[in-house]
């Protein structure tokens, strides 16, 4: 088995929760007053509070180590997200504005596209098209 030099957090939270169960059956079992039980209890939770930052703080560097976000790290990218869409949401127009419909994309003006659709379309003459004469190349003058 090898060790890591990271602790596991689970070994930590079953050990925190051993602990704990054993301490409740001590002070159930046994004869104690309320000052005992209330001190018990304060350490308990001064314990409890130790270890849960323990187990975040161990979560946390392992998720860093991983590359992958904490909890926080997506709690603070959904207030981030929100933010962005509520501006974006102040800058769409109003959904009255929206409804209005849009010319069509084409690429001819708006009279010719509807000029298009009911003139139908005349074949062109098929005569051979001349060969277009090109000037001979001349070399490049070097200097």
């Amino acid at each position: 088995m090898s060790t890591s030099l990271i602790p596991d957090p689970m070994q930590l939270w079953r050990d925190a929760v051993t602990r704990l169960e054993s301490s409740v059956n001590s002070m159930v079992t046994g004869s104690m007053d309320s000052q005992e039980v209330m001190r018990s209890l304060h350490q308990f939770s001064t314990v409890s509070l130790g270890l849960e930052r323990a187990f975040e703080k161990a979560i946390g560097n392992y998720l860093a180590k991983v590359n992958l976000p904490s909890r926080k790290d997506i709690a603070e990218l959904a207030t981030t997200l929100q933010r962005v869409e509520d501006k974006l949401d102040r800058l769409l127009p109003a959904t009255e504005a929206a409804a209005v419909p849009r010319p069509a994309r084409t690429r001819r003006p708006p009279g010719e596209a509807a000029e298009a659709l009911h003139v139908k379309a005349t074949p062109r003459e098929t005569a051979p098209a001349a060969p277009v004469k090109r000037a001979p190349a001349r070399p490049r003058d070097r200097r």
